[in-house]
């Protein structure tokens, strides 16, 4: 890590944990993972300091049911690299220390220094989320070919995970070969570019980014009408975007999404016949 600037030491950050999340949905065992940081930030917001007690930790571990003797702390600790502990003499032990390291309830979980000037990353926000997610998805294997790619990338950037998007199009690049796949490819990855520009308060490249991808959804409009996609539902979303940045505010009253087609024609024929009726009307 030394001689990383602030963005490639959070795109590192970024990385690391979608890679992670990535694992656990493909082998759902391993977000056992998560308890470490569920835990962390809970207490961390309970007590509002850096560096938790490890007694606290294993109270909290207790409540999920884990028995921090037998929970493999220190696998995780070392695969996650982004905390340590502190022992009783205030001596900061970490990488294969931790092996055989037997930790007294006078040691303390810490955020690594040499990541705290790259932690603008919201370390927190993304654990409880990938939580959410292990809740919620079940069927997330690994893709068996570039469509496949696509429909979970799509499922990853409407649950708000843009950066997650970015590196999962990246790692799986290779699977596609189509032009179909290279057009949602190209979609896909500036969506999350404009989400990721929005959570930063980067309006100005935010609005350039809109402008492009307005102006590729228009060029490409016959190809991408093929597609199970909403493309005309996601243009006006960007031209309502569009608006409130070049104002200098986003209010994004509905998040930013790509929904597949259909998906509410249900819901507006229920609305045409509740129309129809007297008391409607």
């Amino acid at each position: 890590m030394e001689g990383l600037t602030r963005d490639d030491g959070e795109r590192y950050i970024k990385r690391k944990l979608s890679l992670l999340l990535f694992e656990i949905l493909e082998f759902p065992p391993k977000k056992d993972i998560l308890y470490l940081g569920v835990c962390y930030c809970q207490l961390t917001r309970r007590f509002g300091l850096s560096e938790i007690p490890l007694d606290e930790l294993k109270k909290c571990l207790s409540r999920y049911l884990i028995d921090f003797d037998r929970y493999p702390w220190r696998d995780y600790l070392l695969e996650l690299e982004l905390f340590y502990l502190r022992d009783g003499n205030d001596r900061p032990v970490r990488g294969r220390e931790l092996i055989s390291f037997d930790p007294g309830n006078d040691c303390t979980l810490c955020i690594d220094t040499k990541f705290r000037g790259f932690f603008r990353v919201d370390f927190c926000k993304k654990i409880f989320r990938y939580w959410y997610l292990t809740k919620k998805w079940d069927d997330f294997s690994p893709p068996r070919g570039g469509w496949d790619v696509i429909e979970k990338a799509v499922a990853l950037f409407n649950e708000g995970l843009y950066s997650e998007v970015l590196f999962y199009l990246e790692d799986y690049l290779p699977l596609l070969r189509d032009s179909e796949g290279l057009l949602m490819y190209r979609v896909l990855r500036s969506l999350a570019v404009l989400g990721e520009q929005i959570e930063e308060g980067q309006f100005e490249g935010a609005l350039n980014e809109a402008s492009r991808l307005k102006l590729f959804l228009k060029e490409f409009g016959g190809e991408l009408k093929a597609l199970p996609y909403d493309f005309k539902r996601l243009r006006k979303t960007l031209s309502s975007l569009s608006d409130e940045l070049s104002r200098g505010e986003v209010i994004l009253r509905e998040p930013l999404r790509l929904e597949r087609k259909g998906k509410n024609r249900l819901r507006k024929w229920f609305e045409k016949i509740l129309k129809g009726l007297p008391i409607f009307r």
